[in-house]
């Protein structure tokens, strides 16, 4: 039994965070505190807190670990020395929740804190973690002694327990963004040279809208694109810089642009994020950038709820639910802290100098998409598109995107004066990638416009043409500029099913060819599943209204399941799965689910297996399926 659960939490370590891992971690401690075996009691209530910590769960980590402290207090031979260490170490997570729950009252708090302080001291830790809560504490209830708290916190050597580099500069360039010290923010925020789980993105996104604000929207646009650079987490935990980042934008001039964002990525976190505070720190983010831009109050956000359709509407929503937010907060506090945060969000204006995307000018090249940046009037005379081409390769391998952007573009040129319109295709889509990383939409969706036709006409092959389009599909879909592509999908698709002649090849070439002629299929059907799917109803071409995302995504499963390509199979029968729950489908959702937890199961491939396992499990218990869904999730340690 101890070589089994032991193996079992290992399993679920290794499991990445949400509904799924919660479910097995769950399931494994309720088995180990009935059967045992007891010594690896502290373990499991441990994982149990770090499962529910990192998943959004925050609220439900502090029973389980008053459970896990309980048990040190009565055996502390339980704890072996890992344990011990992680019982201290998460002791930092529960106490910087303690404020984002305006049910914690002041009292709780503060009682906390105290009962942590003397822990440590009674095991002789050093005290750096208890200061660096204090602060958090302070400050995320508006105590005006934060900035004391803060500089004890700073002032005392660092020990075991504190918090990595990264996070001690992050945690204070967001404290000093927060407070309006700006100029502050930004000198320390260019320190970060390390990085974590949520680092250095969280300083990068606070750095981008202190510069904004402080007069250098040059500093500003290039550390938001470190922060989309960074990201290394989902949008969920990053909730308060999501709302930097819309803010810098919509107070930036690219109001459009902000909102582009917001309902493609973050859309869910107007509703729920992790926390309630990091909900409420959202909120006022995207306040202060539509506050910003009320001159624009006719503006279509893209949302679709009739509260949120035109900017003014969702100002309004926005703030009734950061007023409702703020006043719980400001009521267990004791102050007005969070609602000042909203009166200064509803005063922020738009920066006399905006943010300029398209600072590196545009080429003078006709034939050139008005997004492709200047590199060709600078270029000599002996340099062929061959020559800036691998310059751009270099470049971009040393991830200055900036720079292999220009090279790109510039090499695209000279091929198309060349006339190798493949070669400038590829060099366009290349061009394209590089601004997507930059965080420039606009210009790479035009430039992966400009590659597509340019790619068809130079007679690519089809495998490059549907990459390509692969590439460029989720971005045409988060634009909601999908008019060009899907007729170009279909076209594509139509094109390519038509059986490939083999007759002048050998047995083993043509088996190979036809391979490869599949897989291109199959990956052409499935970005057109998934750009149906994600496309708005209005620009879907009468053409192709009839065709079913889930249906072409179920066939693009099966095509790349009879070749043995059993993860992207899973992917594609993933797709379908929720189209179909998203349609209230569920049987046939089940289905596909299910069929994709195979597939990720079979081929190993442990982060798609746990995330299909978490739909599942939700879908089976809001369908009434509990035996089903205890079955997922006894299958997840196996």
């Amino acid at each position: 039994m101890t070589t089994t659960a032991a193996l079992e939490l290992g399993d679920i370590r290794r499991m990445p965070y949400g509904v799924a891992r919660i479910a097995a971690a769950e399931a494994v401690t309720r088995r180990v505190e009935a059967e045992g075996p007891r010594d690896l009691l502290a373990e499991a209530l441990l994982d149990l807190v770090e499962a529910y910590t990192y998943a959004g769960e925050g609220a439900k980590s502090f029973v389980v670990f008053a459970r896990a402290l309980r048990l040190w207090d009565e055996s502390p031979e339980l704890f072996d020395d890992q344990d011990e260490h992680n019982l201290f170490w998460e002791f930092k997570w529960v106490a910087s929740d303690l404020p984002h729950y305006p049910q914690i009252t002041a009292e709780q708090g503060a009682a906390f804190l105290e009962d942590m302080e003397r822990r440590y001291r009674l095991v002789g830790h050093g005290l750096s973690a208890v200061r660096m809560s204090r602060f958090r504490w302070d400050w995320h209830t508006g105590r005006p002694d934060a900035e004391d708290t803060r500089l004890a916190w700073i002032a005392q050597a660092r020990d075991e327990f504190d918090d990595c580099r990264a996070c001690t500069i992050g945690q204070q360039v967001l404290y000093f963004a927060e407070t309006g010290r700006h100029a502050e923010a930004v000198a320390l925020g260019l320190t970060q040279d390390d990085s974590c789980n949520l680092e250095p993105t969280i300083t990068h996104h606070a750095v981008a809208l202190s510069a904004l604000l402080a007069g250098d929207p040059e500093l500003a646009l290039d550390q938001h694109r470190r922060a989309l650079a960074s990201l290394d987490t989902s949008n969920r935990e990053l909730a308060p810089s999501r709302g930097q980042a819309f803010e810098m934008l919509a107070r930036g001039g690219h109001l459009e642009r902000a909102l582009r964002v917001l309902r493609n990525d973050d859309v869910v976190l107007l509703d729920h994020a992790p926390t309630p505070l990091k909900r409420l720190y959202f909120l006022v983010g995207v306040l202060a950038g539509l506050s910003a831009n009320l001159d624009h109050a006719d503006t279509v956000t893209g949302l679709r709820e009739p509260e949120r359709r035109t900017v003014a509407a969702l100002h309004a929503w926005v703030r009734a639910q950061a007023d409702e937010l703020a006043a719980r907060f400001d009521t267990r506090n004791g102050n007005r802290y969070f609602t000042h945060l909203i009166a200064r969000a509803l005063t922020a204006t738009r920066t006399d100098r905006p943010l300029d995307f398209e600072s590196t000018g545009t080429t003078a090249a006709s034939a050139a998409p008005s997004g492709v940046v200047s590199a060709a009037a600078d270029a000599g005379a002996d340099d062929s598109g061959d020559d800036r081409f691998a310059r751009a390769e270099t470049l971009a391998s040393r991830r200055d995107h900036q720079a292999a952007r220009a090279e790109y573009n510039a090499a695209a040129v000279r091929f198309e004066a060349d006339g190798l319109l493949d070669r400038a295709g590829l060099a366009y889509a290349e061009a394209a990638q590089c601004a997507a990383e930059t965080g420039d939409e606009d210009a790479a969706h035009e430039m992966f416009g400009a590659a597509v036709p340019r790619l068809v006409a130079g007679g690519a092959p089809d495998d490059i043409v549907a990459a390509v389009l692969t590439a460029w599909a989720p971005l045409a879909v988060r634009m909601d500029a999908i008019g060009e592509l899907l007729p170009t999908l279909a076209a594509s698709l139509a094109r390519i099913e038509r059986p490939l002649d083999t007759t002048d090849l050998t047995e083993d070439l043509a088996e190979r060819r036809r391979a490869e002629h599949g897989r291109t299929v199959a990956t052409v059907r499935d970005t057109l599943a998934r750009t149906l799917a994600g496309a708005p109803t209005s620009q879907i071409p009468a053409d192709l209204e009839a065709v079913n995302p889930a249906d072409e995504a179920l066939r693009a499963g099966e095509e790349f399941a009879r070749l043995g390509l059993v993860v992207d199979a899973a992917h594609a029968f993933w797709l379908a799965g929720r189209v179909q729950r998203a349609v209230g489908v569920t049987d046939a959702a089940l289905w596909a689910l299910e069929s994709a937890f195979e597939g990720f199961t079979a081929s190993g491939h442990a982060a798609g297996r746990a995330e299909v396992a978490g739909e599942l499990i939700e879908l089976l218990r809001a369908s009434g399926q509990t035996d089903r869904a205890d079955q997922i999730t006894a299958q997840l340690t196996r």
